[in-house]
């Protein structure tokens, strides 16, 4: 797997899975299921990928839904601001990805540091100028 936080994603739900409810903190349990529809071939897909990871499709489709949820929040500042903004008004924890969301988000290109010179307009340049 070429994405590390999705491989530990991944090995931290299938640790969960091992432990099982009564081992866990309440704040681990995954009790709320949300249904996702595919397509049968969309489905087969899932099915492909999941088994060649190792990964029951449920817990593929988790940490899949999870990244992309992290790769549209750290791209679009103005959704993140509002969906964050509601999250806390609404009193809610700070989820263990939400400091993915702010080291994904892309970052003002720094100035290349070097060394420069000036470089006069030749005559031909100047005379087309005026």
């Amino acid at each position: 797997m070429t994405n590390p936080y999705i491989q530990k994603r991944l090995d931290r739900l299938e640790q969960n899975r091992l432990i099982g409810k009564p081992g866990l903190s309440i704040d681990q349990v995954r009790d709320s299921q949300v249904k996702v529809r595919f397509t049968e071939h969309e489905s087969d897909l899932l099915a492909l990928v999941s088994q060649k990871l190792g990964q029951p499709k449920a817990v593929l489709s988790n940490v899949l839904l999870i990244d992309a949820i992290i790769d549209l929040l750290s791209t679009d500042e103005q959704l993140c601001s509002e969906v964050m903004a509601a999250w806390s008004e609404q009193s809610l924890p700070s989820l263990d990805f939400f400091s993915e969301i702010h080291a994904r988000a892309p970052r003002p290109e720094e100035p290349i540091e070097g060394e420069y010179c000036l470089v006069k307009p030749s005559v031909s340049l100047m005379l087309e100028n005026k």
